[in-house]
């Protein structure tokens, strides 16, 4: 079974890892073998002292998967690589092909979804405008939600000169 063994300076929560390439090297299953948890047996004639000491992540091409090496031990005269299995590299390409409702990002966020940990607050704002007729006999309550204007004071109220328009 053909290993490619690497460094990894990436951090577990980030997809493209940061890694470098130590060698490619030939391995066996040992007993029964999971491909979440794989334990593979590789000759010390093939994995150097060096490598062993650097090697914190693999591939395992037949299995199509990034795995984490968790423990390496040495039995005789083989390194025993304990390895689990990276979700996030090994499936990056369907990861990145997904659309997504993405509730929390560290620097976006949707104000409509419900998060208990954003807050957000209220802050109306008012503005009072005249209708340019005035009013006949019926009042109309106009609200509207948007941006833009101003809010007024008590010197700026229109309505309040306005000798044409009825306040409520």
């Amino acid at each position: 079974m053909e290993l490619v063994i690497y460094t990894n300076r990436s951090d577990d929560k980030v997809v493209t890892k940061n890694i470098v390439v130590l060698g490619t090297i030939d391995g066996v299953l040992r007993d029964d073998c999971s491909i979440i948890d794989p334990v593979i047996a590789v000759s010390s004639d093939v994995m150097n002292n060096a490598m062993a000491a650097h090697c914190n992540y693999a591939k395992i091409a037949q299995f199509g998967r990034y795995y984490y090496v968790n423990n390496i031990t040495l039995q005789g005269k083989f390194w025993i690589l304990h390895m689990h299995v990276d979700v996030l590299a090994s499936f990056q390409t369907e990861l990145k092909g997904l659309e997504a409702v993405i509730a929390r990002n560290e620097t976006r966020y949707n104000l409509y979804l419900q998060d208990g940990y954003f807050k957000t607050y209220q802050n109306p704002h008012v503005s009072i405008r005249p209708f340019p007729a005035g009013f006949d006999e019926q009042y109309y309550v106009l609200s509207v939600a948007g941006s833009g204007g101003h809010t007024p004071t008590a010197t700026t109220n229109a309505v309040d000169n306005d000798p044409d328009v009825d306040t409520i």
